[in-house]
């Protein structure tokens, strides 16, 4: 216990640019502040919910291309200039979207470049940092760090609504940008340092990319290639894109398939809107169990609970408590699922070739995101009943935590 008050005494400061960068980057900011802009686009532009709404599709995409391009320069350069300038992009890319006239086309292609130019500020680069400053607390440090996402999903849709209600949508992007140029890059800049000395042995006085390459060689793992080699690459890359799309699709239909069970539309966004709680609580949870229990059994406890939360939902007559829980459940296998991916890449392959290596697996995880959502429309519009999507993700769910609880014992686990 000593140990893990000590690293978060030393590491507070990287670890809140960390959480700022969560949240200020294309996984916080960008997209929990999407939605409140689709009714401002159609009014403005003519076009469908439908036709805004794709867009979000374009910067998954995105994150998911970028992902390990990232991850093999952060091992290389490190992540504090490639966090720094890539919020510098992503304000700008703000920016330009103030300049749409129409296009749909272009539309899609300015989240597609607006992903592309903020890939430095995706999981990949804060974790690897977290990853540095914290080993026997690695878990709740990650889980603090990646709720700053948590944070933007709650802080963002309402003031960015008010934004928009008194001086339009332009102004709306305007201000993200200048929320990142005015607050989130200065204190990314003030609070991260990458270079704990206990964990690297590159000099303090040294910062040119050669210095960072041999400090980064210094770091207990293994290369990308012997990971790419291994079984348990694969069973983390493969589970996880799997459960990401059954997490994703579930989000993504969660009130309609709310109503189908008997809610009226404001419980079932009530209801709905309780998730938002238990992924910020879940988060921090699933990193403190992760300290201190197996990280496979943690993931099979979690993936478990949300299959069984599924079960519910597919009965069409369950009490309203037991869909709460069932939504909880639901959070708790959302605030979990990226977590769980950093961590584990962390233990089982080190952090030598980290960035590149939970680059890929981010990528797999972003693909699932962006297809499980697509998988359970057509899903639907084929059966006209969630019934048969709830069936494959309680199956998917359950064999996630099967494969979770064969990847062993992880062999770069905290020390002492």
């Amino acid at each position: 216990m000593a140990q893990i008050s000590n690293e978060f005494t030393r590491g507070w400061r990287p670890l809140l640019a960390a959480g700022i960068g969560t949240g200020a980057g294309v996984t916080g900011l960008s997209f929990y502040g999407f939605g409140v802009f689709v009714l401002p686009l159609v009014a403005a532009f003519g076009w469908t919910r439908g036709e805004v709404s794709a867009a979000a599709s374009f910067l998954i995409l995105g994150s998911a291309i970028t992902a390990p391009i990232v991850g093999s320069v952060i091992d290389r350069f490190g992540t504090r200039r490639v966090g720094i300038v890539s919020l510098l992009a992503l304000a700008a890319a703000y920016a330009a979207l103030t300049t749409l006239q129409g296009s749909l086309a272009m539309f899609y292609v300015s989240w597609l470049l607006l992903a592309l130019l903020g890939g430095g500020t995706t999981p990949v680069v804060w974790t690897r940092t977290v990853n540095l400053w914290f080993d026997r607390g690695r878990g709740l440090a990650l889980g603090l760090a990646l709720a700053g996402s948590g944070i933007a999903s709650m802080l963002a849709p309402p003031l960015l609504t008010r934004v928009i209600a008194d001086y339009g949508w332009q102004t709306a992007y305007l201000a993200m940008g200048a929320f990142l140029l005015i607050v989130a890059t200065p204190l990314v800049a003030l609070l991260l340092d990458e270079r704990p000395a206990d964990r690297l042995e590159a000099s303090d006085k040294d910062s040119t990319s050669s210095s960072h390459t041999s400090a980064a060689s210094a770091l207990p793992g293994v290369e990308f290639a012997d990971a790419r080699r291994s079984v348990t690459f694969w069973k983390i890359g493969i589970g996880f894109f799997f459960v990401s799309a059954v997490v994703a699709a579930l989000i993504i239909n969660l009130v309609p398939l709310l109503i189908d069970r008997g809610l009226t539309p404001t419980a079932a966004a009530a209801t709905a809107g309780m998730m938002g709680i238990a992924v910020l609580i879940g988060r921090v949870a699933t990193g403190y169990l992760l300290d201190r229990y197996s990280a496979s059994a943690i993931a099979g406890l979690v993936l478990g609970s949300c299959a069984l939360g599924c079960v519910v939902l597919a009965i069409p007559d369950s009490s309203g408590w037991m869909l709460t829980i069932s939504v909880l459940s639901l959070g708790l296998a959302a605030a979990a699922e990226v977590d769980l991916v950093a961590y584990l890449s962390s233990r089982f392959f080190g952090l030598r070739a980290y960035g590149k290596i939970y680059g890929w697996q981010l990528t797999s995880f972003y693909l699932g995101a962006a297809a499980g959502p697509l998988a359970a429309g057509l899903a639907f519009d084929a059966f006209g009943s969630y019934t048969p999507m709830l069936a494959f993700a309680t199956a998917a769910l359950l064999m996630g935590a099967m494969v979770m609880a064969t990847l062993g014992k992880p062999r770069y686990a905290a020390s002492g």
